[in-house]
């Protein structure tokens, strides 16, 4: 089974592009929610250990209620430096898949398409991008070491040209779940239109459709 990395940038530094319409504890309460909702719906798939890679003692209660392993960064030195902490608790011939923590609109069958185990013993390489194209929100590796972590800007691009380096033409997935994650204050209008329950519903509940005076639509529960 795949073992399942998410890497969770320290509280104080999460969301800061969500500064003009969040506060500092709205967005912890954003990140968490959107962290719960994810392990809630891997949860409901096979797979191997989940390892939670961050700093902060909340986000590892919320890893803990769900069964997933904590794993502390010493300090904040980036997160391809938390990918990389996470592969190596990771075991060493088993198929692994990185995701980020702000994906709470994927679905299960998304995840589990992304994580499904390599179907032979060849190399294999599962890519999912970011709605812009242009970041990458799901990487799956038939065993680690086969591309090094290269998420941030045009990661999607780098990681296809690596995989092929390697040998290995991946596999793109269609997966608009995936591709949402949460950056902007576009992001979390969009969020805030389509989520339909869960704890990051719950998160737009309680802010009674406003953040700092800036009004946000709601879906319907």
């Amino acid at each position: 089974m795949t073992e399942i990395i998410i890497p969770i940038k320290s509280l104080k530094l999460a969301k800061q592009r969500l500064t003009p319409v969040l506060t500092p504890s709205e967005r912890t309460a954003l990140v968490l929610a959107m962290l719960e909702d994810l392990l809630t719906t891997v949860s409901l798939l096979d797979h191997g250990k989940v390892w939670i890679v961050a700093s902060d003692d909340a986000v590892f209660d919320v890893a803990r209620k769900h069964g997933a392993c904590p794993v502390r960064e010493p300090e904040a030195t980036g997160y391809n430096e938390a990918v990389l902490l996470g592969l190596a608790a990771t075991r060493t011939q088993s198929n692994v898949a990185v995701l980020p923590g702000d994906i709470p609109l994927a679905t299960a069958s998304e995840i589990a398409a992304l994580i499904a185990p390599a179907p032979s013993d060849k190399p294999h390489i599962r890519l999912a991008a970011a709605r812009d194209l242009q970041g990458t929100n799901g990487l799956f590796m038939s065993k680690k070491g086969l591309v090094r972590p290269a998420f941030g800007a045009n990661s999607f691009s780098l990681y296809k040209q690596a995989s092929q380096k390697a040998g290995v033409h991946p596999q793109i997935l269609e997966a608009p779940g995936l591709a949402l994650d949460i950056d902007t204050s576009a992001d979390l209008h969009d969020l805030a239109l389509h989520v339909r329950g869960g704890a990051t519903h719950g998160f737009f509940n309680k802010s009674r459709g406003s953040f700092c005076g800036h009004p946000i639509e709601r879906g319907a529960a």
